[in-house]
């Protein structure tokens, strides 16, 4: 469970002022990063995000709970990708340019969630029970990926040559990569840019 750091003080009861519920998500998540899994205690996350230590319990019942709430959270942008590449239409560019950034986005919140899970058996048990549930996982975005690729080669707008599906996975782990390298402590070399990494499978992938 969340630790309470001043167990001996009752938990008030009733409902918590509304509106903390967001700054619970991003005080776990800053203290995630930046501090690591020993720092998300109920007292921590409460005084960074502004509210009672009742609100954080109210809210998410345990670590776990919490945890899995800043999981979900990062999973809002994916669920909205597909919207946002119907309303892209059949532009290649545009149609990578937001998945990269999505996924980015998405890798963002949930690779120090994942790191954190995997200090923890309990945790580490119910991420993969949830993401077993919710069928989450790099071939989710691959699958999505490779059938606009696919479509755009039966259309003639990717070359016929290309695997549509090994290329999304190319794609996938790209922005895997470069999400990865921000969760690394130190300073390491510089990746090629989101742009760029855009520019090069747009060259890949046009027809011959």
């Amino acid at each position: 469970m969340l630790r309470n750091s001043a167990s001996d003080v009752p938990r008030r009861r009733g409902r918590p002022p509304a509106g903390g519920r967001e700054a619970i998500l991003a005080a776990a998540l800053e203290l995630l990063r930046e501090r690591g899994i020993a720092r998300v205690t109920a007292r921590e996350v409460a005084a960074l995000a502004g509210v009672s230590e009742a609100s954080v319990f109210y809210h998410y019942k345990d670590r776990a709970g919490l945890l899995r709430a800043v999981f979900e959270q990062g999973l809002q942008p994916l669920k909205e990708l597909a919207e946002s590449v119907a309303r892209a239409g059949p532009d290649l560019h545009q149609v990578l340019v937001r998945y990269a950034i999505t996924l980015e986005q998405f890798l963002d919140q949930a690779l120090p969630v994942m790191a954190a899970a995997q200090s923890d058996v309990a945790l580490r048990d119910a991420m993969a029970e949830y993401m077993t549930e919710q069928d989450l996982g790099p071939h989710r975005g691959v699958a999505a990926l490779g059938d606009f690729l696919a479509a755009e080669q039966a259309a003639g707008r990717v070359r016929a040559e290309v695997d549509p599906h090994a290329t999304a996975m190319l794609f996938v782990g790209a922005c895997y990569t470069r999400a990865a390298q921000r969760q690394m402590p130190a300073h390491v070399a510089e990746l090629p840019s989101r742009e760029e990494v855009i520019d090069a499978f747009e060259a890949l992938l046009a027809p011959a």
